[in-house]
Order: C-alpha cells, then structure tokens, then sequence
C-alpha cells in the first residue's frame, strides 16, 4: 500500500511540475537502481532522494522519481541531434514486432518510438513505413569516446585493477551492482587485465577481508529478491547479513554480490560450486515486490460467433459441447482471480480473445484461428498468455510468440511441444510416478512389497522393481476376449501374515481393479487369516474413480495415489465458493478452481520476480485451494509443473492429503 500511495503522489507531481523545465520525471525500470540513475541524469544520488524520500528504502519497476532536468545520459533514450543520424526506411513485413526490429538494427526500442511518434498509441502494423536510425550505435560510441565519464561534479574517479581483481570484487567494494559498474565502462568484457583503469564512484572502497570459501559463499541478488526473503531462506538476523555486507546499508539492489554462509544453496544464480534448484513452498502474498500493473491475455474457445438470440438455444448449445463448458469454467475461476489480485493491490490488465475452436474443422483450422489473433493484435506488452486450450492450439501460439518472448502456459493440457516460452501447468504422468517413488523409498523399505502390473504398465513396474528388487510379483493373465485376471490364489500366496503387506497395483483395466480390490478387501477383513493390506498405485486412472468400483473397499485398503489436485473438502474453501457462487449463481467445478488456482498463481509470480521466468529460475512451490505449482525449466525447453499431491482415502470415504515429512508421525 506504502508503494501504491507513492506512485499516486509521484505522479502527481510529475503533473504539477509539467510546466516547470527545472524538473522531469523518471519511471523506473526492471533492475534500475538509484545510483544507475543519478548517472543516467547525472544528478547526484542525494538529490534523487531529497525529491523522492520513499526511494531511501526501495526502488521498484514502475515507480515514478522526479528529477531535477539536468542533461540526460547518453544511453538513456534521448532522440540524437538529427544532423548527427543517418536514417533508413523499414517496411514492417508481417510477424514482425518492435522488438524484432530493434534487434535487426541494434536500436533501442524507445529510439524508434521517438522517430515514429505512432507507435505510442498504435500498435506495429504490417506494411507500416517506419524511419530507423541506421548509425545510431556509431554515433554512440563517438559520444562515449568523446565524453568523459568523470563528471565536473567530481562524482566519479579512476581506478586502476589489480591482479586477481575481478567485476565482481570491485563491484562489491564500491556497492555497485555488477550491471552499473559495466555501464560506467562501456566495453567492458569478461574479464579484466591488470593495470586495466576503471571508472568507479568518488568514495572511499569498503574495505572486506579475502573470503574464506570454506566459510562464505558468493550470491548474485536477482529480480524479485528481498530482505525479507534473503533473511528467511538463511535464517539469519539483518545485522548479521549487513556485517558481511556493509554495502547492504545502502538497500538491496538487483545484482548486488553478496557474501553469505556456505551451504545456502539459495538458487541458480550462486556463483561458487554445484548446486541444485531447491523447491520451497512459499506464501507469495506476503512477497509482493512489483506492483506494476499485470498484462495478462485468455485464450480459450468460447465460441461466440454460435452464440443466438436464443437462451434455449444457447442452453443447448453449451450442453452439448464440453470444451466450451471447459472454456467457460476456466474463464469465471480466472476472473475470481483477477478480482483477488485486485484486492491484494496488484493491478491487473485482462484481455480476452475468442479461439473459436470447433473440433470438426481439424488441428490446422483450428490453430490458423490463432494465428490470426496474434497477427492482428500487439502482444509484444503482454506479461504472459494463458491459454489456449487444446494442445494443437497451444503448439501455434507459443511458435509465433517464442521470438518476442512472451509466456505461454498450457492450462489443462500436458500433450504439447515444449518450446523456450512456454509454461506446461498440468504435471505429467512422470511426475505423478517420481512423487510416489519418492514416497516408497522413504517409507516402503521395511514393508512387505507385492507389484500387480499389466503389460501396458511394464515401465512402471520396472521403476518399481529398482526400489524394491525384492518385492513379489504377480502378473495377470490375458484372456482371449483381451481381458486382464487373475487366479483366486495368485494373491493370497504372495501375502505375509503378521506383517504390513504394501500392494501395487499397477493398471488401467476396470475389471482388474474390481477383481484385485475385492481380493483384496476379503483377505484384509477376515478369510482366517488377517492380512494387514495397504493398497498404493502410480497413477490413478480413470478406471479408479469408475462406479463400478466400490469405494468402501479403497477406503478399507487405505488407497494411496498421487494426484496434480487436491480433493479438499468443501469447508476448507468455503469462502471461495460462498464468492464464487454469489458471483455466477452456480457452484464451481474443478475446472473453475483450477484456473483460479492457476492464473492467482500466474499474477503473484509477476508481482513477486517481475516475470514468470525469473519465479521458475528461483524454484519455489506454491500451494492454493486444490493445485500447487513448482516450476522447474524442462531439460528440452520450458518450463514444467512437477509439484503433485500425493492423497490416501481416509474414513467416512474423505480423501487426506499425505506430507512425506510427517507420514511417520501419522502411523505411530
């Protein structure tokens, strides 16, 4: 709220001041700080701050600082005189975006903009003539080599390196990010020669001892990290993260160094040693650090052009095709969502565009549809698209945004190509077998291991048999009519008495889960002899939740299963549904809860790194009313949701929830 309030007085004095030349405004950008700043203006940092006291604790991406209009730096997006630019046409051909051009030419964005005024209120259209400033970067560096960077505020001094100096040392001595100590020395490559002079600020170096890397480990601050979550994850006091980095005082900023314990393998982004991506759960409600408003485009096939004057024919026609039932679910959960974002004070832009996706025209049909909402709209602002909804469609919008970059997550799908930009959401069978696994190991060595595996299920029972290459197996029959059984004594004999007999059940087929369940349930209560059972499978297939199947009996066998949601019971989400069904005057459906689940998750992640790469680069997990989200990036490309729940039937036929961590506490 301190931030909104902020932004709200900064920019009203951005409008009292428009007519006053002694000031300009500034709006921050993603990994600006407030010495970049004062460089970028050549103010200096105490003057930035006099106008602006809230940027004493922070910065953040859309902050809006006034500034006092001294002349502004080379590099900070001001049009060259004209005489000193040579320009060429561009015609925008099609697919094109600004930021594929600005790439073709090697000319900031905000350059172009200012030589084709348009494009601040119009979208790029093809066939566009656009004017480009063809030796834009020669007539840069001409005014770099000829400017010295020393100020005649004496701001700045020269320092000359030494040997086994590195960026990343003398950054961290003048409380530098490594970003700012290479925009005050343009050029600057990797690595650095002794003797080599460097322009740093005017202030007396902080004076560190060598680290000792048995003792202290190197950390690069990235997007969306604060004190707050630095201190959490090294369960360390301030005081003592500010005495090993004095430079702290000054504020966390984007790309700081800093020294911290050895053993905190915070995320990718340590500097020393191999590690891994760690998936802790966090609350990303209480982590907001981008308050900028969230772009956020749906895709989905609600089929509007069918739409008629009807309600009886509408009635009939969202009853008789299920995707667009699906679309329309998705749609009212993302809205819910939309509206907490909201109400969490993080602002949100919500576009929507209508696939039209009608089975009978075909995957080609289909996805040129898509194509045809990209090509006539601007996405090239947009945070992150969700949607479409089948794969072939979801394949054709993340090949055409791939260039630009721009997010694209799978909501319900897992049967797509994995590209750089998109985000697979829905956990695929692999995951669901790596979260039962992880469990066997855990807890399954010291039980009695049976495996039930059909032929279709022989990688799994494969799996299984290299946790447990002990465990008894029991293999069923095919019949001639191409039916899975087996024969009443193939279980009983593979079953010890007096001990805890773990049974996996591994297939698909409904009449082999009805003739294993009911074996099973018989040997379980009585037949003379008391087997203690517990029945656990991979996956649970749809066979599972079939009527036929009587669920007294899972329930009996204490069934385990993983699962990417979790079946809560309706009192835990009773104010959910109590809003959601004021809202829509209906209840909500999994698929409602799921994209409430999913785009809540999709907009904290904006607010908390700035984008959704940098949140799944960090590895966290978040868990909501029925889905939990862990990203990690695919070893094809993308990113993949690898968080599953893993549920057990419990009395009164509910279903619990199991945390590994404290399954052995629930057994004593």
């Amino acid at each position: 709220m301190k931030k909104q309030i902020w932004c709200i007085l900064g920019l009203f004095f951005v409008f009292a001041f428009a007519n006053a030349q002694e000031y300009i405004s500034h709006q921050v950008q993603s990994g600006e700080t407030v010495y970049s700043i004062s460089k970028k203006y050549k103010v200096s940092e105490k003057e930035i701050l006099k106008l602006n006291p809230d940027a004493k604790d922070s910065i953040y991406e859309g902050l809006v600082l006034i500034l006092p209009n001294a002349q502004k730096a080379v590099d900070g997006g001001v049009e060259r005189p004209k005489d000193e630019l040579d320009f060429k046409t561009h015609k925008v051909k099609r697919k094109e975006t600004l930021y594929s051009i600005s790439r073709k030419y090697n000319v900031p964005e905000d350059i172009i903009k200012k030589h084709n005024t348009e494009l601040y209120n119009k979208p790029l259209r093809k066939g566009a003539k656009l004017k480009i400033p063809a030796n834009y970067q020669k007539v840069i560096a001409q005014i770099e080599k000829t400017e010295d960077p020393v100020s005649s505020d004496n701001t700045l001094k020269k320092y000359k390196v030494i040997a086994k100096e590195t960026k990343y040392g003398i950054a961290r001595s003048y409380g530098l990010t490594i970003s700012d100590l290479e925009k005050l020395n343009p050029g600057l490559g990797e690595g650095l020669q002794i003797g080599q002079e460097l322009f740093v600020p005017n202030k007396e170096p902080i004076v560190e001892t060598t680290i000792d890397t048995s003792q202290f480990e190197l950390y690069e601050v990235k997007q969306g990290d604060t004190m707050f979550s630095l201190l959490r994850k090294l369960n360390i006091k301030a005081d003592e993260l500010v005495s090993l980095n004095p430079s702290l005082d000054e504020g966390l900023k984007y790309g700081m160094i800093l020294k911290i314990p050895r053993g905190f393998n915070l995320n990718t982004n340590i500097i020393n040693g191999a590690f891994e991506t760690v998936h802790e759960k966090v609350n990303l409600v209480d982590s907001i650090s981008f308050t900028s408003p969230k772009r956020l485009i749906i895709m989905l096939p609600y089929g509007l052009n069918r739409v008629q004057d009807s309600i009886k024919a509408n009635a009939e026609l969202i009853k008789g095709d299920a995707v667009l039932r699906i679309a329309l679910d998705l749609h009212s959960g993302a809205l819910m969502a939309v509206q907490k974002a909201k109400e969490l004070g993080i602002p949100v832009e919500l576009s929507v565009y209508d696939t039209n996706y009608i089975h009978a025209d075909g995957p080609a049909t289909n996805a040129r549809k898509v194509e045809n909402i990209i090509n006539a709209n601007d996405f090239s602002n947009v945070d992150v698209v969700i949607g479409p909804l089948v794969g072939s469609n979801v394949n054709k919008a993340t090949s055409l945004l791939a260039p630009i970059n721009i997010p694209v997550i799978s909501p319900i799908t897992s049967n797509v190509e994995m590209r750089s930009n998109l985000f697979r959401s829905k956990p695929t069978d692999d995951a669901l077998v790596a979260k039962m696994l992880e469990f066997l190991k855990i807890e399954g060595q010291d039980k009695h291991v049976v495996i039930i595996a059909d032929k279709k299920n022989a990688k799994n029972k494969a799996k299984l048999l290299s946790v447990f290459p002990n465990a008894k197996e029991v293999s069923p029959r095919l019949s001639e009519d191409g039916d899975f059984f087996l024969y009443p004594d193939d279980i009983p004999k593979q079953l010890e008495a007096g001990k805890d007999n773990w049974v996996i059940l591994e297939t698909n087929d409904l009449p082999l889960i009805s003739n294993v369940t009911t074996r099973l349930n018989a040997l379980h209560q009585n037949e003379g002899r008391h087997y203690n059972v517990t029945l656990l499978t991979c996956k649970k297939g749809s066979a599972f939740s079939s009527d036929e199947i009587q669920h007294t009996q899972l329930m009996n066998l204490n069934f385990h299963y993983p699962s990417i949601s979790r079946e809560s019971d309706t009192k835990s989400n009773e104010n959910f549904i109590k809003t959601y069904e004021s809202r829509f005057d209906v209840s909500p459906s999994t698929y409602a809860v799921r994209a409430y689940d999913l785009t809540l998750d999709t907009i904290l992640r904006l607010a908390y790194a700035n984008n959704l790469q940098n949140a799944a680069t960090i590895g966290f997990e978040t868990d909501y009313l029925e889905n939990k989200f862990g990203y990690k990036p695919s070893a094809n490309e993308g990113y993949q949701n690898n968080a599953v729940y893993l549920m057990k039937y419990a009395p009164n036929l509910s279903l619990k929830e199991i945390k590994i961590e404290e399954y052995q506490k629930q057994q004593e």
